[in-house]
Formats: structure tokens, sequence, C-alpha cells
């Protein structure tokens, strides 16, 4: 059986959590018109290796490239939410309210959004092994049935069991650090969208 993921805490880079509800009606609602608006560009994959397909990207902020792996000598971004501001007014104010609660001590890397339909797999990988890294995925859709699939699975170290399958319920938020090795499961034939979701990657600001 999975391990079942923690409630919100204080400090959720430390381990899996997943927030319920974290937008009210209005808020949700605009979030995912803007995301299912055009703009979309395919060709983006999980990682630069073998296997991994192609999907449907956003780009909103941040530094866009494979950060698997920490470059020696290379400072971290030292944030992108100015970026966002001017970009995506909407998802700025997202994130200012992310910056109070749940990523509070974080600092905004990069913002972006992914969709997956029907034919499309994310790919196991990580998104940084930089210390304090974290990952923060939204599912902004008004409704998901469990026939549509598309879940996110976190592995454990040796990616040779599940820590946690993340069913991707509506008004829902996943953070889980950065080293963690996951994968978007794709959607069924029976899902009549496209599975979107929205990331934000972040980095705990130091002491």
């Amino acid at each position: 059986m999975a391990t079942q993921p923690k409630q919100a805490d204080t400090r959720p880079w430390q381990g899996i959590t997943v927030v319920e509800n974290l937008l009210n009606a209005h808020e949700q609602q605009a979030i995912y018109r803007f995301l299912s608006s055009g703009g979309w560009g395919y060709g983006w994959r999980s990682h630069s290796g073998e296997g991994a397909q192609s999907f449907w990207h956003k780009h909103f902020a941040g530094a866009i490239g494979d950060t698997v792996e920490p470059q020696e000598g290379k400072k971290p971004n030292i944030g992108c939410e100015a970026e966002l501001a001017s970009k995506a007014p909407l998802l700025h104010v997202f994130w200012q309210q992310l910056s109070q609660t749940a990523l509070k001590g974080h600092v905004l890397q990069r913002c972006y959004a992914n969709g997956l339909p029907y034919g499309n797999d994310g790919a196991t990988h990580t998104d940084s092994l930089e210390p304090g890294a974290c990952t923060a995925v939204y599912y902004p859709h008004e409704k998901w049935d469990p026939d549509w699939g598309g879940e996110t699975i976190l592995f454990n170290q040796e990616k040779d069991d599940i820590l946690a399958a993340i069913y991707p319920k509506p008004n829902r938020l996943l953070l889980f650090p950065g080293f963690v090795h996951h994968v978007a499961r794709g959607v069924s034939r029976v899902c009549p969208t496209i599975r979107i979701t929205l990331m934000f990657k972040t980095r705990v600001k130091p002491e």
C-alpha cells in the first residue's frame, strides 16, 4: 500500500504535502480559464534523456532548461517574481498568496503549465537536486473523474516503489522536494479534456 501524503505543515519542503480547497470558486475558475486559453507550445519533455515523450507546455517566468542536475559553480536563480507579474499578473497574485501561506519563506524560480491530452505521458524525473528546492503542483480543473487517470506518482529514491499517488483533484495543491522522483501519468481514452497542471518551482530562502 502506498504511503499516504502528509497534511499541510509549516515546512512543506521537508516532505510530501497536500493542501485541499486552496482557492475560492471564483479564483479557481479564473485560473482554469486562463490556463485553458491559447499560448501553448508543443515539444516540451520531462527530461532530456531517452524515452521522454513530448507534450504541451506554457512558460510564464523563470529559466528554461533541464534542472535535474545542479551545475557546479553556478549560483541559483535569484527569483522570477517580477517577470511573472509582468507576463501573467493573475498567476502572480496566486503566487503572492502561496508565498504567504504554503510556500512562505520560498523564492520563486520558475512558473509554467503542462498539458497532457490522451496519448501523451510524462517520464519519471527529478526537478532539482539543489538544497531547498521545492515543486508545487496545482490542479486547476473544475471537475475530474477517477476513470480519467492523470495521477502524479511520487517514487522513492531507488525508484522501485511508490511513495504516493496523487489524484488530480480540482483545487488541490501538491508540494514535494525537488529531489523526489515523480511522473505525470497520462489520461485514459475516455478523458474528454487535456490534463492541465500549474507548476511553481521554488527554493527555500537562505537563513
